[in-house]
């Protein structure tokens, strides 16, 4: 970076000559690093503190940034804030800003109350479609404020849900010990959900310290699986995947205890079991079955037997019951004809004489005798044998019915109960391909886009959940590609919104976003319009769940985890899916906003690192942390420091002063001289004028 070059809207043309009027091309050796000036830019913000964007941005490059990235608030309040508080003059006020100072709209960050994209509401701690739609009217108004403003990054953070680190495939050296760890004690007291996929709602929780009690079944060593299996009576083997054979299992009896026996199963047993499923029953849709599953099914089909065993025992006799009830109904009629002739004496005698022998013979008799304590007709006292029937086959009905019922439900919940990681990601891939599109539309149909218009996924803290660690902002956004390339050439989709045939399957319609383009095409746009936005800081946050090893001092401990920190910058480019960048630094694991250079983390080997290898998308510094101990600038000039950008005065007085960063930042690029402008602390308030009332800047 050179200064007194070449003319500057924030100096006048000064040189370290005597001859301040003379303007002679000064001959100087350009000094070029990585990183150069050009290509770092700067956040600003809006609201009571900042003022709008029209005073926020104007600020920005008067203080040097030519890139600027917009960070809004959430609107809705007293406070005139967020995407929509800007209209169509205030749009082109900021267009026109831009315009005049060569500068640019590099992104466009919607509300950190924006967390994720699926719909995750941790105050709820559950899913909300309600919630999801919050966010992705943010993400909405931000792509047609960045589309109506220039165009680039619609940044998001991502949240998408909680997860167990320590049980991540990424969390563990290939040793077995762990590398990431949430907190001490998470591998064995972790909490995992199921949800519902049909309402996104969390149904139960699986910790994984916790006991389960299931039937001990009798079984049978398969000699082709390996393993032991559940047998019926006949000793076959059965299907542990349909829930039709598990009826048909054996429960084993404890003749000393005269109770049968169970199973206490712990985490581990639920983990082998999700491993031999994957062997053996692989599901269609191509996920794995996870160990919170078959602790989920252990639980969900002992209710369900004990549901059906309910039924089973209230409906035992209900056939005899019906049999012997249809035979009350014939006797009654008899007797209706025989009562009008014959004296009340000669009936009964009739009916003992009817029923003499089997199992009538005893409700006979039963019936004589009660009949003729009450001083009833046959008739009568068989109306009332024939009432108390109907009473307890309705019993009967109800029980056995809603057992039966309950069962059904319980099987089709069974269906239904996914774990919350399948769940969240299809919910955000979907968003993402769907927010993807609007922003493809926005970029080809609105004239002041004058570049693309993306949204990207940016890696939000480690504790925040799935889309802070690289792998899964990798996956994220590849799979949000994958879905808007479908979205854009299938002609069938599942239904948008969720509705479902009697089967419990989520109906196949006609797709509204079918383009008719074709697959290479699509990919394309889905590339274009889908990126994602690494934050080095929040990368750096890893840092406090890296664990050490046995005797490995702090340094070494560091040292390893820089290395780590520099795979993870080579994965994330060899990906192909970062298209902005948020560069800040910072002293530990927590959250800070500090210029690089100023932490301990290999940000500037980062961010060299990509250009090196041909990255050619925005870089931003969100280095406001220390603007209340410096004051402001540092957010700027301690980047182009940090990241190595080279500075150097030239004038033509031999032995001219060697400028440092440390000069420019409060004074205006290191010129002495009074600038064009006086703003911020500096500017006089609107109350105070010339005498000649023309107003001072």
């Amino acid at each position: 970076m050179e200064f007194n070059t070449v003319p500057d809207p924030m100096e006048r043309k000064y040189y370290h000559s005597p001859d301040f009027d003379a303007d002679p091309t000064p001959k100087t050796q350009e000094i070029e690093g990585v990183i150069k000036m050009r290509d770092v830019g700067q956040s600003v913000a809006e609201g009571q503190r900042f003022g709008t964007f029209v005073q926020s941005t104007q600020n920005a490059i008067k203080a040097g940034a030519g890139k600027i990235e917009l960070a809004t608030n959430m609107g809705g309040g007293q406070e005139p804030v967020g995407a929509e508080a800007y209209g169509k003059d205030a749009r082109q006020a900021l267009r026109e800003i831009f315009k005049v100072n060569k500068a640019e709209v590099t992104s466009v960050h919607t509300p950190v109350q924006v967390g994720n994209l699926s719909g995750y509401n941790p105050q709820e701690r559950g899913f909300s479609d309600e919630h999801r739609k919050m966010g992705m009217d943010e993400i909405n108004k931000a792509i047609d404020f960045a589309s109506d403003v220039s165009g680039g990054a619609v940044v998001v953070h991502t949240g998408e849900y909680q997860r167990d680190i320590s049980d991540q495939p990424w969390a563990k050296n290939p040793d077995g010990s762990f590398k990431f760890l949430g907190y001490n004690e998470e591998p064995g007291k972790a909490v995992l959900y199921m949800v519902d996929d049909r309402t996104g709602k969390m149904i139960t929780e699986v910790r994984k310290n916790q006991i389960v009690h299931e039937p001990k079944f009798q079984t049978k060593y398969d000699p082709v699986q390996k393993r032991e299996r559940w047998i019926d009576k006949d000793g076959n083997f059965l299907d542990e995947n349909n829930i039709d054979d598990l009826f048909n299992r054996v429960p084993e009896w404890d003749d000393k205890k005269t109770r049968f026996k169970t199973n206490g199963l712990v985490w581990d047993d639920f983990v082998k079991r999700a491993n031999e499923w994957n062997t053996w029953y692989k599901k269609e849709n191509g996920n794995e079955w996870t160990p919170e599953e078959m602790y989920w099914r252990s639980q969900m089909e002992t209710r369900i037997l004990q549901a059906r065993g309910s039924s089973l025992y209230h409906g035992r006799f209900y056939s005899e019951e019906k049999k012997a009830r249809e035979e009350l109904l014939d006797l009654k009629k008899y007797f209706e004809k025989v009562e009008k002739n014959t004296p009340i004496e000669q009936q009964w005698k009739l009916l003992e004489e009817r029923y003499s022998s089997g199992q009538q013979a005893g409700q006979s008799h039963m019936l004589n005798q009660y009949g003729k304590k009450k001083h009833m007709l046959p008739t009568q006292a068989i109306e009332e044998e024939i009432n108390r029937m109907d009473l307890s086959m309705r019993y009967i009905h109800e029980a056995s019915s809603s057992a039966d019922a309950q069962a059904s439900e319980t099987t089709e919940a069974l269906r239904h109960m996914i774990p919350v990681a399948q769940y969240a990601k299809k919910v955000s891939m979907n968003s993402l391909a769907e927010a993807g599109i609007h922003a493809m539309e926005r970029t080809h149909n609105n004239p002041h886009a004058k570049k693309d218009v993306f949204v990207a996924p940016e890696n939000i803290f480690p504790e925040m959940g799935y889309g802070s660690h690289p792998d899964e902002l990798i996956e994220l956004v590849h799979g949000a590609r994958k879905n808007m390339v479908e979205r854009l050439t299938a002609k069938r989709i599942e239904d948008p919104h969720q509705r479902r045939d009697r089967e419990g399957n989520v109906k196949i319609i006609d797709n509204p976003d079918y383009t008719g383009i074709g697959k290479q095409e699509a990919e394309k746009m889905a590339n274009q319009h889908i990126k994602a936005t690494l934050d080095t800081q929040h990368l750096s946050m890893w840092w406090k769940h890296f664990q050490p090893k046995p005797g490995e001092t702090k340094a070494q401990r560091k040292s390893r985890f820089d290395k780590w920190y520099m795979n993870q910058i080579e994965k994330l480019e060899k990906s192909d899916v970062i298209g902005h960048i948020h560069i800040v630094d910072a002293m530990g694991g927590g959250h800070q906003h500090l210029p690089v250079g100023q932490g301990v983390f290999p940000v500037r080997e980062a961010v060299e690192y990509l250009k090196k290898k041909g990255y050619g998308g925005t870089m931003i510094s969100e280095a406001h942390g220390e603007d209340g101990m410096f004051g402001q600038g540092r957010i700027l000039t301690e980047a182009w420091k940090g990241l190595g950008v080279p500075i150097k005065s030239v004038g033509y007085g031999i032995g001219g002063p060697t400028r440092e960063w440390s000069d420019v930042q409060h004074s205006y690029f290191g010129v002495a001289q009074n600038p064009y402008f006086i703003f911020g602390a500096y500017s006089p308030s609107n109350d105070w004028q010339l005498w000649s009332q023309v107003p001072m800047e």
